[in-house]
């Protein structure tokens, strides 16, 4: 892709490339390439928004290709070669930091702006920003997605909704049924709230050039030693399904009905649904005692947003045009209506359909008890998969006995 700065005085459009606030005008005469990544899993509503947005827009003849980048991966997939990479893309908003350190995102401007504050959630918005409420504050996504959370699904015939409460009454259930619970612990996005229940934080600063000044991390001492003694309550158990959960594990476990339990979020609650039928079940996650206090269960929440690459040169309104597109109302209800995924749009998220979906319910009870999950420092996933993977081994002192666990801390 290359870069290329053009005049578009001609249409009215004052701004840099980086920063867009309207679209060129007038009918283009050549086609219009543009690049879309996103979830393997909505490759094909993607197709059909693209025409959507063509249909929209017949006077700009538009070739729209599209890819397959995962939210979560945006980092790893663009920062590699920005200039490369897509003209639009989707990105979870833990992703904003890497992706401005590399300069992959323009920023948004104008009625562009103006239209995403006023449509979308407040938090949402924030979530792509940087500098918020401020002189300096700048907007660098276009949000979709309030759903970047987990909670509990369970099957009513093997687990009561009371039992739905307590992992000690739902490990019970399971092993007295022997039915399996999916839960997956070798996933650092889902130890991470065990920690969290039991008052780990973490702490990332940095400096103009978005590189990382300072981290902290208090996962280990009394925090550590607690969420072990509670992991342990789950992984000693036979019904714990063990390391490999994947979302064609629950799904299948479900529809096989050889799972009872997993935790998960909305992108498996159509298919979940499906295989239990009257038997299905969605809450919060439970509680769990450890030295006799009780705790619930924490978790992380976030958005998923639309990212222009500022590197598209001439064709960066058109990238803009696209994102604003796609994030709209009528998209975002779309995506609710075909995969569950939580709109941001404010409007939408009031609608009866939304507010009274079994799983969006759950998903909102949860995050009364999750950590936003903002940028998290460098060192934080790999330590935390690897004392998964090791707690699930039996290598880490999960009794608690005394020693202080360091992050990610396994026995010599």
């Amino acid at each position: 892709m290359k870069k290329r700065i053009i005049s578009m005085l001609a249409c009215g459009l004052l701004a840099a490339s980086s920063v867009v606030g309207l679209v060129a005008c007038g009918k283009d005469a050549e086609t219009v390439e543009l690049t879309l990544w996103g979830s393997a899993t909505q490759q094909e509503t993607f197709k059909q928004m693209a025409e959507e947005f063509k249909k929209a827009n017949p006077d700009v003849n538009y070739n729209i290709k599209i890819g397959i980048g995962e939210e979560d991966m945006a980092y790893s997939n663009v920062g590699k070669d920005p200039d490369a990479a897509a003209d639009v893309y989707c990105y979870s908003n833990d992703q904003l930091v890497p992706l401005l350190r590399v300069g992959a995102l323009a920023r948004l401007g104008g009625s562009y702006l103006e239209n995403v504050k006023a449509s979308n959630s407040e938090e949402s918005v924030k979530s792509g920003s940087t500098g918020w409420g401020t002189a300096d504050e700048k907007v660098y996504g276009y949000p979709y997605a309030s759903d970047n959370g987990y909670f509990m699904f369970y099957d009513k015939s093997v687990v009561t909704e009371e039992q739905a409460g307590s992992l000690e009454a739902v490990i019970s259930a399971c092993e007295g049924a022997n039915k399996q619970i999916a839960w997956a612990l070798d996933v650092p996005w889902y130890t991470a709230g065990w920690f969290f229940t039991f008052g780990g934080e973490y702490g990332v600063t940095y400096d103009d050039k978005y590189n990382e000044k300072s981290v902290d991390i208090n996962f280990d001492g009394d925090v550590g030693i607690k969420a072990s003694k509670a992991i342990a309550k789950l992984t000693e158990s036979k019904s714990f399904a063990g390391e490999g959960t994947k979302d064609t594990t629950i799904t299948t476990g479900f529809a096989t009905r050889k799972t009872a339990v997993a935790v998960s979020g909305t992108w498996n609650a159509k298919r979940i649904k499906e295989s239990l039928g009257d038997d299905y079940g969605v809450c919060k996650l439970p509680t769990v005692t450890v030295d006799g206090e009780t705790k619930q269960l924490y978790s992380f929440k976030g958005y998923k947003l639309f990212g222009v690459n500022p590197h598209s040169g001439d064709k960066i309104g058109h990238a803009h045009k696209l994102a604003a597109f796609l994030s709209s109302e009528s998209l975002q209800k779309e995506r609710f209506e075909k995969h569950l995924i939580g709109p941001t749009n404010k409007a939408l998220a009031e609608s009866d359909a939304v507010k009274n979906d079994a799983a969006i319910k759950a998903l909102n009870a949860q995050n009364a008890f999750a950590v936003e999950q903002t940028s998290v420092p460098s060192n934080f996933w790999e330590p935390l998969k690897g004392y998964g993977l090791s707690i699930m081994q039996g290598l880490v002192d999960e009794k608690g006995s005394g020693e202080k666990l360091t992050y990610g801390s396994v026995k010599s």
